[in-house]
């Protein structure tokens, strides 16, 4: 969204303008449809170009889409258990996320396909997931060494994320209910060694 375009004339409108540009995406992305700019535009009744003034292309759309969503605060998280065993809280933290997807399903996967196919090198995923599991376990006197510390960090990211759905689901099958189980008895399992 170009800033010098909302900054200048008249506010309110363009404010409303690029909100219509969010709803009418985010109907598409409600009904399984493909992200595009020409569908974006026709959905909310407005030009191409004028889509463009306010987003460089797509994938923008698909992040401003998915951080209006209410994702897990990793502050909030690291508080809510930061006086539970290690099991317990990794796996609280775990079903935080694994709420959040199944709630947002769909637009987790457009923002992950978004970001797959950007060239936009400044565009990051999981940050929030890493962040929140680097942060309860750096406050944890756990026996582990920084770099057990990291790869432990990194496989329970990948068994809270959009990534872990997608082959439970998409390619195993697996309900939200399995998939949820699955995934926490993969956490439990890994955290063994810790406890």
């Amino acid at each position: 969204m170009s800033n010098a375009h909302l900054s200048s004339g008249r506010k309110a409108q363009k404010q409303q303008t690029r909100q219509n540009i969010l709803k009418a995406a985010n109907y598409l992305v409600k009904n399984n449809q493909a992200l595009n700019m020409d569908d974006i535009a026709e959905q909310a009744g407005i030009s191409r170009a004028t889509i463009y003034r306010y987003y460089s292309n797509v994938e923008e759309i698909a992040t401003e889409l998915i951080l209006q969503l209410n994702v897990p605060d990793p502050d909030k998280l690291y508080f809510d258990f930061k006086d539970v065993n290690l099991s317990e809280a990794m796996k609280g933290i775990q079903n935080a996320y694994l709420d959040f997807i199944f709630n947002n399903e769909n637009p987790s996967k457009k923002f992950l396909g978004a970001l797959l196919s950007s060239t936009d090198e400044k565009l990051e995923r999981g940050q929030n997931r890493i962040t929140a599991i680097r942060n309860f376990l750096e406050s944890k006197n756990l026996n582990a060494s920084k770099d057990e510390k990291e790869k432990l960090s990194a496989i329970a990211v990948l068994l809270m994320g959009i990534e872990a759905i997608l082959v439970t689901k998409d390619i195993c099958g697996l309900t939200n209910e399995e998939s949820r189980a699955t995934l926490n008895w993969a956490m439990e399992r890994i955290l063994k060694g810790y406890e």
